[in-house]
């Protein structure tokens, strides 16, 4: 793993329209790494990260990835770079069949080298076999875990450096979130950091390196997961003991 970072913010604001949603918001994440980003509905988990994939226009502050500046980059150019999301919702296309969904995400990748394109729909299919047996079925017609696994499938195929994820446990029975949950490791031994959005603290702080704690639009605590107990974050996430305004 890199000491350095690959993605990080410092002073960061953002928001939406009048909204702002973000408060000097200071974050990093190595190669590698995994870290759970964690708070209460509306404290800008989901904003923090369309922030950096371009979603969400930076209002101040800087955004930089792999050693460059990239807060004014749009979502497209950022998604080449290497910077993938899973939204919430998952957002697949309809219609369409699993591999279909997979393959037009590979197309994004297009420009790279063989070398640098580990993801391919044989490494899919052997992550996520299910993937494999329903590959001609529609989208649509598949269970919700299932198109959990095609969309975080068809992020990778874009071959990120980063992978965002928010809330990939949403809606999901516990055996099909531990399921989905095993596979980071195999992700993670590729060399993509992942970002992660989990309300569930504790599968949160399992799952991950480093737990950082949103507030209001604040980062209030971050540290490893290892080392945190439950009433830090418990403290930290509902607002015990900090000022926010």
């Amino acid at each position: 793993m890199n000491a350095g970072p690959l993605l990080s913010a410092r002073g960061l604001n953002a928001g939406y329209g009048d909204f702002q949603a973000l408060f000097d918001v200071d974050f990093h994440i190595a190669a590698g790494e995994v870290v759970a980003l964690i708070g209460a509905n509306g404290a800008g988990k989901s904003t923090m990260l369309k922030t950096f994939v371009g979603l969400v226009p930076v209002r101040g502050g800087t955004v930089t990835f792999d050693g460059i500046d990239v807060s004014q980059t749009p979502a497209h150019a950022l998604a080449v770079q290497g910077l993938a999301m899973v939204p919430e919702g998952r957002r697949l296309f309809r219609g369409m069949t699993v591999e279909d969904n997979l393959r037009v995400a590979a197309d994004h990748a297009r420009h790279l080298p063989a070398d640098d394109r580990p993801w391919t729909l044989e490494r899919l299919y052997d992550l996520f076999p299910i993937l494999a047996e329903r590959r001609g079925q529609a989208v649509e017609k598949l269970s919700g875990g299932q198109q959990q696994m095609v969309a975080i499938g068809r992020a990778l195929m874009m071959q990120p450096k980063v992978l965002l994820c928010d809330e990939i446990s949403l809606g999901l029975a516990p055996k099909v979130i531990g399921e989905i949950y095993a596979m980071l490791p195999a992700i993670r031994q590729s060399g993509t950091a992942i970002l992660l959005v989990e309300q569930d603290v504790t599968l949160a702080t399992r799952s991950s390196d480093r737990v950082c704690c949103l507030l209001e639009g604040r980062i209030v605590l971050t540290g490893r997961s290892s080392e945190l107990s439950r009433e830090t974050i418990a403290k930290a996430y509902f607002g015990v003991g900090h000022e926010v305004g």
